[in-house]
């Protein structure tokens, strides 16, 4: 054996993950929610999609995904502001830029070959006792 070589050193052991919250529950992740805000977006003939989108969430997910989201540079106004399993409904409404941060730039903007549409303007109805949200769009 060479004497000049260095010799093998072992293996250092990875830095432990970061725990992950809970992100709670949902029928849908974010990019399914945003190819179906896109779909509604896209024009077939000479109409656009009119579409409801209907989801199964809990609170931890409505919370996590709507109110405590890092991505967004300005707070989602939530009616009311404060609530929680046995409120009878929630409502955030919120515009092109907020929808923007939150599911991405290329899903809140839709069309053909011929013509480009954007999203104006989203709603999304809570309905925290019975699990259930509706997310309306506006062009």
């Amino acid at each position: 054996m060479d004497q000049s070589k260095p010799t093998k050193q072992a293996r250092k052991t990875s830095k432990p993950k970061k725990a992950v919250k809970d992100a709670g529950a949902c029928s849908m992740d974010k990019k399914q929610i945003g190819d179906c805000v896109k779909a509604a977006l896209a024009l077939n003939k000479y109409a656009l999609n009119r579409t409801v989108i209907n989801l199964q969430m809990d609170t931890t997910f409505f919370r996590t995904f709507f109110v405590d989201n890092d991505k967004l540079s300005i707070p989602l106004p939530i009616t009311p502001t404060e609530f929680d399993d046995t409120s009878p409904v929630v409502v955030v409404d919120f515009s092109h830029h907020q929808a923007a941060e939150l599911l991405g730039i290329s899903k809140v903007k839709g069309g053909n070959r011929l013509r480009t549409t954007h999203l104006a303007a989203m709603c999304v109805v809570f309905y925290p006792s019975r699990g259930t949200a509706k997310i309306w769009l506006s062009v």
